[in-house]
């Protein structure tokens, strides 16, 4: 049993909206609920419809309340904000979990509460390294409040400011967990000659780096004339993929399907062989935080293949459920893509056992120690 903690979790994702902080929210909240935590999330609702969200919420055995959005910004901020300290005034909370920029940023209008509340942090990817110096500002002023600080992965921990106190970082890996995990059907992956299916699933934005994978499409097809790439998630910023989906020589090669249900992701999962995610960094600081996607398919024994220098690193073993590689080098990609194949058997294997160690009934353990580690 939990005790007396009360734990308020202000993210802002949730499903069914897309989104890895929303979906790390959700089991956040869903784990911690199921170990018998009190818990009440308040959340921010994009990219999906009232109906959808009513659905979702009746399903859930903890309280969900989603701030309304304005049409004037001003009023939807502060509408927020107003909904945060009034929760937080009527209510006792051992905890406050704040996962996102805007999270962070209620954190500052707190202050009066933090002396009976612990605040705790989840630091992601982009949120904790904002390029703007008055984003960046509010973002460290936000982290120097924290009793705890969790990066999601190695990588997300090195961009923390170097003024928060080592002793309050705590790394605790991304989990992973499917609805209905039991009846989730996966075949035995075989990697035959001649034939791909890769597969990248994420909202298609620079900084998944789609178009690294594109770029290095012509090489790949020297050795795999017959390949696929599977693209799967909301069309978001096609900037950098716009000239490559034109590109006749590559049209018949490429399948992009958007936002689609679950279970049509499941199934294409277990059509693919290689996970794929080539991750930069941008210009404005957001980057990969760990890439729970990747773990995702490792469920279905794809191996992964994915960036150096980014949270991937932790999201990906190395040799073992998967290969790392610098995202903007063609030869070294087709390269680890060979190297897997060779080895198919042990990856695919390898990339299961992977992803059980992150089912979210481990990871959850971690949370609940350092919550009740907090005094």
């Amino acid at each position: 049993m939990s005790g007396s903690e009360k734990i308020l979790l202000i993210t802002t994702e949730f499903p069914p909206g897309p989104g890895g902080i929303g979906n790390h929210a959700f089991n956040l909240a869903k784990y911690l609920n199921l170990n018998d935590f009190k818990i009440k999330v308040l959340t921010v609702s994009d990219f999906t419809d009232r109906e959808s969200e009513k659905d979702f919420d009746a399903k859930q055995k903890f309280e969900i309340v989603r701030f309304k959005r304005f049409k004037n910004r001003i009023k939807t901020y502060r509408e927020r904000l107003i909904t945060i300290r009034e929760s937080v005034k009527k209510e006792s909370y051992s905890h406050i979990i704040f996962s996102g920029r805007f999270a962070l940023y209620s954190s500052l209008f707190l202050g009066n509460y933090h002396s009976k509340t612990k605040f705790i942090a989840i630091a992601h990817g982009g949120d904790v390294n904002a390029d703007n110096p008055i984003e960046k500002n509010y973002v460290n002023k936000a982290l120097l409040k924290m009793d705890l600080i969790i990066p999601v992965s190695n990588f997300s921990k090195g961009k923390v400011s170097k003024a928060i106190d080592p002793k309050k970082i705590l790394v605790i890996p991304n989990g992973f967990d499917f609805p209905e995990i039991e009846k989730i059907k996966v075949t035995e992956k075989q990697f035959n000659n001649g034939h791909l299916n890769l597969v990248s699933v994420g909202t298609i934005w620079p900084r998944k780096g789609h178009h690294n994978v594109l770029k290095a499409f012509p090489k790949i097809l020297q050795k795999y004339p017959e390949a696929k790439y599977n693209i799967v998630g909301r069309l978001a910023d096609t900037s950098k993929v716009k000239n490559f989906f034109e590109d006749e020589k590559l049209r018949d090669h490429l399948i992009v399907h958007g936002q689609i249900p679950s279970e049509n992701m499941h199934k294409i999962l277990d059509d693919s062989q290689i996970f794929i995610l080539l991750s930069e960094i941008q210009p404005d600081g957001d980057f990969e935080g760990f890439g729970i996607a990747v773990i995702e398919g490792n469920y279905f024994g794809l191996p992964a293949i994915g960036s150096k220098d980014s949270g991937l690193e932790d999201a990906i073993s190395n040799g073992v459920s998967g290969m790392l590689v610098d995202p903007h080098d063609p030869a070294e990609i087709s390269d680890a893509i060979q190297k897997i194949k060779d080895n198919y058997f042990e990856f695919s294997k390898g990339a299961r056992q992977w992803a059980m160690e992150h089912h979210w009934s481990k990871i959850i353990h971690r949370y609940i120690k350092a919550i009740k580690n907090l005094k």
